[in-house]
């Protein structure tokens, strides 16, 4: 958004309503407009609608306006307004609280100076106007977030099931603690049912106590007594025996999570209203693909503390980041080293973090891992007693003297050093000028020692040269002498050869026959292959004169066919020529099968219609006729009988009726039968005048619509010469391709002749008389291969007569040759001698510089000149120290008297710095939404939120709303968070139960499905979000369980234990237990003596079984640590740490009694809880009850079937975990098959190690 340089000038009318408005809260219209030059306001803009213009409400900022906000500071003054192009509307004033926030991601700041002079012709700036309808609707937006976040409704209809619980107090006779003081129970209280069913999760205060101790884990109504988990702080009270206080009253109160939902739903609510510090949290929070700022580049880091690769890029990324970034931590990858070393990084570029969580463990975690840091002020917020150890040196009341010792002891430390600093100083200035001078003499010396060598150097580089030289000469001459020694075993090796040659082709041609007699041979030979060929040419030819004599005839034939076809084309055109009828055509047209063109047809057609034209014009005339010639013979009886009648003629009207054929034969029937009657009667006679006169008139008026029959005549002579014209043009393309056919018929004929005459001709030039041999055919092979192989004789006399000739030449060559290279020989021997005896010579003059060369004076030389270098260095430094030392000590000694005498007061002070300038702030997500917290820290650069798995989305959102940029750190294949002391899925299987229209269940559900951290994960680009991949916490034999659960990401888990078996040795011996042993599963037969069992008047289970065998383990482990002190391998007074952790509740209870009232374990510090409860912690043990195992095909394996609460299980074990539970039950029988897959790993796994144990092997002999 463009940065505005000058006010807006604005036109403003105010309505009657707003004027009243004004009146009514004490606001002159006039002096209020003029108490600024220019006002400052954010711009609220009202949804559209159909009945008003643009319309929006200005926010009057009462910080920057000074001096409206000196008249008016009690409220925020709100002008609603209507935009007109010239002006703006005030339809109403209203007032907001004074602390009531003005800026928002919904409103747009703007200058605006006022002007209540309406004619001044001034109109709204075009500018302001752009702004109006760009920034965003601020109720479509709330609107919008409204929408999205009614998903996290539900966790807050589950932390408000009990809200409106009132306190409840109670008598009680007194307090049990268990064994490691972190659980209380309180004895014997009085309370009503409803009471009793109400008290879970309550917080608990005792009279006399000033702080909660912790909250209700457990309420037993028949047992009268309160389970209580005890507040990190008051373990060491209880300890102490400071809970048993007087008089024994308890308080149960439901304060802490009233204001818990408190601040939840004011999270949602600013949210809502636009107040998160960066304006797209929304956005960020809700999109299936996060709007993310893409970084401007990647940031170059010095890191702090030691980091792996893929630490490294977690910080990186998270620096680079501009507005979210997401780092998942697998169990023990070093979470909280990277949000240290990311609080560093900020502190270094000058930026203010917060790091929020859901507990304050890991909060005093995170912040406990910071280096001791110059640029790093941490501030731990929160209530004190909540505050782990590691996070109380840095809350408020406490920081000023944290940092006065802090500082306090580090210039003591330099102040001591620079004493002692101070006595050194001339000591070393003076060992300084004289090692200073020694070196100068050193130098000397070398130099003349790097003379001689440099002179030596270059002889012996002559002498190199020479000997190099010649030296290659000797090779060169050896190289010669083994070719020439080469070409002359080959020469006489070769003449050897040769001469054997000419002695056996001189054999050869001995016995052989003379040429020319075999050359008459073959020329007689080829005389019989040419009469045979002859012949048999002969032969052929005769077949051939055969062949073209049926060619002839059959051409002769095809020639009289086509000459007739040609007859029978010229007699058909004069046959169509000569016709005069149009039936004649259609006849031939029928008997020649003449296809009927278009043309043709249409020319049928017409003669068709002109001869049924014709028809019906001779029908009308016969007719007329016959109706004039009644018409005569009627009148001629009226004359007779003197019947008077008048002209009918003029009468008949024209088109009164129209008359067929059969009619008018009808008619003139009955006129016949009438007039044959005995009796003729005048007005028959009359009447049927008439009726013959009106047919008469209608057959006339027929006639007048047909042409003369002359007309007609001359269309059908045209139509019938046309039709013949068409027919011949259709003959004509046959009686072309005939003629055409026949002269070629013809010409072929004559050229087949021509050739038969031929070859007859030469028939009789080949066959003389009497030379036909009947097996010629047979006889020509034969004599061909005699012809070859005299041929070859023939070839091969001459080859050798050659061959001999030129061996015999070669011979005298090779001869010569042998004597010369014998010769060569000699010369290069006594060369090869001359040389090797100068090589000789001078080799002995390079013997005498090798001593000189073996010298190193250069490497003396260089380290002379670094020292004398040095000494330079060290005696400016020096001198530079000589003057700035007094003044350090000086400075140092005031500081520490400073710090040392530092009053209360100066502490306080140091204090409030100390605050006002911390960069690293520590809280809970909840704290974070406190109203102290707010108005001290209202935003942030960075918000970092650990371990935000175990936290809900309205947790979590808290810190969010203040940061410019957020960091979120967890692991998604990790447990979602705990509602109280229960599970999601139990506190969601209670409120079903106990409701049948809870209707968040369906939206929890959901969230169960997929967190918004792991959503964010997913959908985020890879530039956002990284995998921390390198563990630490466990032997990587533990570690290949859980390693699937991690398959899917882009990076594989990974061991960063240089030597797991050292660095995670549990060192104990036992029966069943070996060094080498990381991993075990105790299998539990699938039986009913080893089967669950399901607690009375309960939903929870335990298994009697797997607790008999974890109470037998942790003794043998108690033992084994015995043994491990006494063998030396651990130290007398320390204690192996062990975790017993179940699936399921009721089973832990059952462990915390087995080991409170029947165990007595020495040598162990144990620790109990649910997976869930566990999650976040780690043991050198850990031992995990299943409890799970049954027969019943109708149920499951429960909570357990859920791989993250699996990956927790196995995750929390440093050294050795082992499992208590049916292998059958969990691999076999399970209905899901992705959890029988995932318990079937860790059975491999197990087997693999040679860690699977069966009952009879851990059942204890004896």
């Amino acid at each position: 958004m463009k940065k505005q340089l000058n006010p807006y000038r604005c036109p403003v009318t105010l309505t009657n309503k707003a004027k009243d408005k004004m009146r009514e809260l004490k606001l002159d219209e006039p002096s209020f407009f003029s108490l600024e030059k220019s006002f400052h306001v954010y711009i609220e803009k009202y949804p559209p609608a159909a009945d008003r213009t643009l319309s929006a409400a200005l926010f009057f900022d009462n910080e920057t306006n000074v001096r409206m906000a000196e008249k008016y500071s009690e409220f925020v003054v709100v002008l609603h307004c209507v935009m007109e192009r010239d002006r703006l509307i005030a339809t109403n004033v209203t007032t907001r609280a004074s602390h009531t926030p003005v800026q928002t991601n919904w409103r747009r700041s703007a200058t605006i100076s006022f002007d209540l002079n309406r004619h001044s012709g001034e109109t709204i700036s075009l500018s302001l106007l752009n702004l109006l309808h760009e920034m965003p609707v601020a109720q479509e937006s709330s609107q919008y977030v409204k929408k999205r976040i009614a998903s996290w409704e539900g966790y807050l209809k589950i932390q408000e099931r009990s809200a409106d619980i009132p306190d409840m107090t109670s008598r009680y006779s007194g307090l049990m603690f268990n064994r490691d003081f972190t659980r209380v129970t309180i004895k014997d209280c009085e309370f009503n049912e409803k009471e009793w069913k109400s008290l879970k999760d309550l917080s608990v205060k005792l009279k006399g106590i000033d702080r909660d101790i912790g909250k209700v884990l457990k309420a037993n109504r028949s047992a009268r007594t309160v389970e209580v988990e005890l507040n990190g702080n008051m373990e060491e009270r209880a300890r102490k025996q400071e809970l048993d206080v007087n008089p024994k009253e308890v308080i149960f109160s439901n304060f802490a999570t009233l204001s818990q939902v408190k601040r939840l739903r004011q999270g949602f609510r600013h949210l809502e209203n636009g107040l998160a510090v960066n304006p797209e949290l929304e956005r960020l929070l809700f999109e299936n693909k996060p709007p993310v700022q893409i970084a401007k580049k990647q940031v170059v880091l010095k890191f702090h503390n030691r980091l792996n690769e893929f630490q490294q890029e977690a910080v990186t990324g998270a620096m680079s980041a501009e507005d979210l970034y997401v780092i998942q931590g697998p169990p023990g990858t070093g979470k909280t080293t990277v949000i240290s070393e990311i609080c560093l990084q900020n502190a270094k570029a000058g930026l203010r973090t917060l790091v929020a969580s859901q507990s304050n463990l890991a909060v005093d975690n995170a912040l406990g891992r910071l280096l001791a840091n110059q640029d790093i002020r941490i501030l731990r917020v929160g209530r004190t007693e909540s505050i782990e150890e590691e996070g109380k040196k840095f809350i408020e009341e406490n920081v000023g003297q944290y940092w006065k010792d802090h500082t306090l002891k580090e210039v003591s430390a330099q102040f001591a050093a620079g004493q002692k600093r101070e006595a050194q100083l001339e000591v070393d200035w003076t060992m300084n000028e004289r090692e200073y001078e020694q070196q100068q003499a050193v130098l000397e010396r070398v130099e003349a020692e790097l003379k001689t060598k440099q002179n030596a150097e270059k002889k012996d580089n002559e002498l190199k040269s020479k000997i190099a030289e010649k030296t290659d000469n000797v090779a060169k001459g050896k190289q010669q002498q083994q070719a020439l020694m080469q070409e002359l075993e080959q020469l006489t090796e070769a003449l050897s050869l040769l001469n054997d040659s000419i002695e056996n082709d001189k054999e050869f041609l001995q016995e052989q026959p003379d040429s020319q007699e075999i050359q008459s041979e073959w020329e007689a030979n080829e005389k019989i292959i040419l009469r045979l060929q002859n012949i048999i040419a002969s032969q052929e030819l005769e077949e051939t004169i055969k062949d073209k004599e049926r060619s002839v005839k059959y051409v002769a034939n095809e020639c009289e066919k086509w000459a007739e076809e040609t007859k029978k084309s010229d007699a058909l055109v004069e046959k169509i020529t000569a016709v005069k009828q149009i039936d004649g055509l259609r006849w031939i047209m029928l008997e020649q099968n003449i296809k009927r063109t278009l043309p043709i047809q249409q020319l049928l057609d017409e003669l068709e219609d002109i001869r049924g034209e014709l028809n019906q014009l001779k029908k009308l005339h016969d007719y007329h006729d016959k109706l004039s010639k009644a018409i005569s013979y009627l009148e001629q009886l009226l004359e007779k009988h003197r019947i008077p009648f008048s002209p009918v003629g003029q009468k008949v009207p024209n088109g009164a009726a129209a008359y067929t054929a059969a009619e008018i034969d009808r008619f003139l029937e009955e006129l016949r039968s009438k007039l044959k009657g005995s009796m003729i009667y005048p007005q028959m006679l009359t009447v049927s005048r008439e009726g013959l006169y009106l047919r008469r008139k209608f057959i006339e008026q027929r006639q007048e619509r047909f042409k003369s029959f002359d007309i007609y005549k001359e269309q059908a002579k045209e139509a019938f010469q046309l039709l013949k014209q068409e027919l011949l043009e259709e003959f004509q393309p046959n009686q072309r391709d005939n003629r055409l056919l026949y002269q070629k018929w013809l010409r072929t004929l004559e050229e087949e002749n021509t050739e038969l005459n031929a070859l007859q001709h030469q028939l009789k030039e080949m066959i003389g008389p009497g030379e036909k041999i009947p097996n010629a055919s047979e006889m020509l092979p034969i004599k061909k291969a005699t012809a070859v192989e005299l041929k070859n004789k023939i070839d091969q006399l001459e080859k050798v007569k050659k061959r001999l000739e030129e061996n015999t030449h070669t011979q005298v060559n090779s001869t010569n040759r042998i004597k010369e290279a014998e010769a060569d020989l000699a010369d290069l021997k006594s060369f090869l001698k001359k040389l090797k005896n100068e090589i000789n010579e001078m080799a002995e003059d390079q013997a005498t510089l090798t001593s000189i060369l073996a010298t190193e004076p250069e490497r003396e030389h260089e380290e002379v000149l670094k020292k004398i270098a040095s000494l330079s260095f060290t005696r400016e430094s020096l001198k530079e120290e000589r003057k700035r030392l007094p003044l350090f000590q000086s400075i140092q000694g005031k500081w520490l008297s400073l710090l040392e005498e530092a009053s209360d007061h100066d502490l306080d002070e140091i204090r409030k710095l100390y605050v006002k300038h911390a960069n690293v702030i520590g809280t809970t997500c909840v704290a974070s939404a406190r109203k102290d917290f707010i108005d001290s820290y209202p935003e942030f650069d960075v918000v970092i939120i650990d371990e935000v798995s175990k936290a809900t989305p309205p947790e979590l959102l808290l810190p969010m709303l203040k940061g410019k940029k957020i960091i979120l750190v967890g692991d998604h294949h990790q447990l979602p968070p705990l509602l109280g002391n229960d599970t999601l899925e139990e506190t969601l299987q209670e409120m079903a139960d106990g409701s049948d229209d809870f209707d968040g269940k369906a939206e929890l559900n959901n969230l169960l499905k997929e967190s918004l951290f792991e959503r964010l994960f997913k959908n985020l680009p890879k530039s956002n979000k990284t995998m921390l991949a390198i563990q630490y916490r466990m032997h990587e034999n533990i570690m290949e369980t859980i390693t699937p659960f991690y398959e899917q990401e882009n990076e594989h888990l990974q061991c960063g234990l240089t030597d797991s078996d050292s660095q995670r040795d549990h060192l104990l011996e036992s029966e069943h237990i070996q060094r080498e042993n990381h991993l075990l599963w105790l299998d539990m037969p699938n039986e009913p003596t080893f089967f669950e069992e399901r607690m009375k008047g309960g939903k929870s289970l335990f298994n009697p079984a797997e607790l008999k065998r974890i109470g037998e383990l942790l003794q043998e482990l108690d033992s084994a640590t015995a043994l491990a002190k006494q063998a030396g391998r651990m130290k007398s007074d320390e204690l192996k740490s062990v975790g017993v952790i179940s699936f399921y509740g009721e089973q832990v209870k059952r462990i915390d009694r087995l080991i409170q009232q029947e165990l007595k374990l020495k040598h162990l510090t144990i620790r109990t809880g649910t997976v869930d409860r566990f999650q976040g912690m780690e043991m050198d043990v850990i031992l995990l009850s299943m409890v799970r195992n049954h027969d019943n095909k109708q149920d499951d394996i429960g909570f357990a079937k859920d791989y993250r609460r699996l990956n927790v299980a196995l995750s929390r074990a440093r050294e050795l975990l082992v499992l208590i539970g049916s292998t059958t039950m969990f691999t076999e029988k399970t209905k899901q098959r992705e959890a029988r897959k995932m318990y079937t790993h860790v059975l491999d796994a197990t087997k693999k190690q040679n860690g699977l144990r069966m009952l009879e092997e851990v059942v204890p002999h004896g």
